[in-house]
């Protein structure tokens, strides 16, 4: 039976397919468009970091401790363990981490200001390979006082290419009276800006959303065929 304009408006089949086309647009575009995450993981730990030790070695002791609390972050300024890890200030250990597509090339700086009683680490990993690319671990007794110019604000510095994909990961051992951790990056001797999606995101290769917003399009045009063949048969 021929299937006519008012079959169509009271097919069952639409209504519920067209709400999830749009919201899978909207998925598709929010996913697509994130080149930026941010990570602070704390766990128990009493280790005390050694001559010797690689990044790998305190992640690997990093992540044999019991987690006392895990975040997904919109970035890593004042990372609190009053807010962050239920108020534990002794004995843990603290994994923060970020992840970039970058799209702008240049000599990057990240300093780290926090209290690390047992010393820590900072590595960045390649993520078209998952090798650490560089690292640096210190073995001192790690406390800024909120001064950044105190000789114990954590430095490293990277040059990226536009393009390149890194996770950057901080990895820190506190004994007794831990605070908060706080991370802020210059690009090409910038003034400093605070390590947070916000401030990052310039920097980013964010793609269009657009294109999305296209595929969740193209997929409602690939489902409509079917559909109508449903309600064709349905008669």
């Amino acid at each position: 039976m021929k299937n006519t304009e008012s079959d169509r408006r009271h097919s069952p089949f639409l209504p519920r397919i067209t709400p999830w086309l749009f919201a899978l647009g909207l998925t598709l575009a929010a996913s697509t468009s994130q080149a930026i995450s941010f990570r602070a993981d704390f766990v128990s730990s009493t280790y005390q970091v050694g001559a010797g030790d690689t990044f790998s070695d305190l992640l690997i002791q990093h992540q044999s401790g019991a987690l006392i609390q895990t975040n997904v972050t919109t970035g890593l300024e004042n990372i609190s363990t009053a807010v962050y890890a239920g108020g534990v200030t002794q004995n843990y250990s603290l994994l923060l981490s970020t992840t970039l597509e970058v799209g702008v090339a240049g000599t990057y700086t990240f300093q780290v200001g926090t209290d690390w009683g047992r010393g820590g680490a900072a590595a960045l990993i390649d993520n078209s390979n998952g090798s650490i690319v560089s690292e640096r671990v210190i073995t001192d007794d790690v406390w800024w006082a909120n001064n950044w110019n105190n000789p114990d604000v954590f430095t490293t510095t990277f040059d990226f290419a536009a393009g390149d994909s890194y996770t950057l990961q901080w990895v820190g051992f506190e004994d007794c009276c831990g605070g908060s951790t706080t991370l802020r990056f210059s690009v090409d001797g910038s003034g400093f800006m605070p390590l947070t999606e916000t401030s990052l995101e310039p920097y980013a290769l964010v793609p269009e959303p657009g294109t999305a917003i296209l595929i969740g399009v193209g997929l409602g045009g690939l489902a409509w065929p079917t559909l109508r063949r449903r309600s064709v048969a349905s008669r």
